[in-house]
């Protein structure tokens, strides 16, 4: 079942799941063209690791 929220937004920007989906994709692809960033697991697991580390001692040391 679709959110009442996104079914308004849809309805009033006539932007139906398939033309959402088309400018996610041509977004996504016009990044990768221009050499935007690439996801970095390992970079993420050390900010999570970070930030457990930070929350247990009470704030960025």
């Amino acid at each position: 079942m679709k959110h009442p929220i996104d079914d308004l937004l849809q309805r009033l920007y006539h932007n139906s799941d398939d033309n959402l989906l088309q400018e996610f994709k041509t977004v996504e692809a016009e990044l990768e063209a221009e050499g935007a960033h690439q996801p970095d697991p390992a970079g993420f697991e050390r900010l999570w690791a970070k930030l457990k580390r930070e929350h247990k001692t009470g704030g960025p040391q």
